[in-house]
């Protein structure tokens, strides 16, 4: 397991060649910079044979929540399965060593099924038009899968907390007034995670002021 500052994501930046992914890497370390998040929460990088070849940008709250911001292989690396290996450390580490209980994260419309397959539910759109999740976090893939197996069976059980509700049933994809081609892209990321997109669910639960009442 290994954390990185900010100089050495520079230096991976710098040496990576041009591309989608460093693209997204280098978006992501601006946004750790400005946040001054690489004090408090350095990303995990992934090595292979002593080389990073993918790093996790995330959080951890003391409400029990981890925050996954970014996970980036480097551009030439992918297709190795590097982002898994990345993602299997950081899930056991997440709830292991920071005691995180629950996920949270927003999935843009090219990744939600690798997201799908790790076992991750969606409940709303957000307002780039990524796929917004919460949910218990596993130490391992294989009962986080287990988990959103039962989800998509019994969905009220796995409901995120009052609210993140209130926020989600404000975030439906007619919310937004994008164009069309905008709205066809998320609605096919809609589609591709099947019965594991639990909005309906969702909105069928009362808000918490009509809970309270």
């Amino acid at each position: 397991m290994l954390f990185v500052n900010s100089t050495r994501v520079e230096e991976l930046i710098k040496n990576s060649p041009a591309g989608k992914n460093t693209k997204f890497l280098s978006a992501a370390h601006s946004l750790w910079y400005r946040f001054h998040n690489y004090d408090k929460a350095p990303p995990m990088a992934y090595e292979d044979n002593g080389e990073i070849v993918c790093l996790i940008f995330a959080t951890h709250n003391r409400d029990g929540y981890a925050n996954l911001y970014e996970i980036v292989t480097l551009e030439g690396k992918e297709g190795n399965g590097y982002a898994s290996k990345c993602w299997d450390t950081w899930i056991r580490y997440a709830v292991e060593e920071r005691a995180s209980k629950r996920l949270k994260i927003s999935c843009t419309p090219s990744s939600v099924t690798w997201h799908y397959r790790n076992g991750l539910i969606f409940w709303a759109v957000d307002p780039t038009g990524s796929l917004r999740s919460d949910q218990p976090l596993f130490p391992t893939r294989g009962e986080q899968v287990a988990f959103r197996d039962s989800a998509i069976v019994s969905p009220l059980s796995a409901l995120p907390p009052y609210k993140a509700r209130d926020q989600f049933r404000s975030e439906g994809l007619e919310t937004y007034k994008w164009g069309e081609k905008k709205k066809a892209k998320t609605q096919a990321a809609i589609d591709s995670v099947g019965k594991a997109w639990l909005r309906d669910a969702l909105m069928e639960q009362p808000s918490l002021e009509e809970f309270l009442v």
